[in-house]
C-alpha cells in the first residue's frame, strides 16, 4: 500500500505530457503493483488494429489483461498472453 500510494502521489506532481513515460518508468521500478497503479491512472485512449479483422478498436482497461488487449472482434490478445488463451 505504500508503493502504490508514493507511485500514485509522484504521477500527481510530474507533468502530464510525460504521463506515459513516467508510468512506465515506475512500473519499472516497482512491477508488483502494475494492475493496482494502471488502475488508479487515468491514461490517454489509444487505437490498435485487430491482426484477423483489420478493424480498429480501443485499448482500455475493460480489455487489458497486462500488457496485452482483447480485440472485440476477433476475441484474441495483441500481444498474446505467456498463458497462451
Amino acid at each position: 500500500a505504500t508503493q502504490i500510494k508514493a507511485a500514485l502521489d509522484l504521477m500527481r506532481r510530474l507533468p502530464p505530457k510525460d504521463i506515459e513515460s513516467s508510468l512506465s518508468d515506475i512500473l519499472t521500478l516497482a512491477p508488483d503493483i502494475v494492475d493496482d497503479l494502471l488502475s488508479a491512472v487515468d491514461q490517454p485512449l489509444k487505437v490498435a488494429k485487430c491482426q484477423e479483422s483489420g478493424k480498429d478498436y480501443l485499448l482500455c482497461d475493460y480489455n487489458r489483461d497486462g500488457d496485452s488487449y482483447r480485440s472485440p472482434w476477433s476475441n484474441k490478445y495483441y500481444p498474446p498472453l505467456d498463458d497462451g488463451i
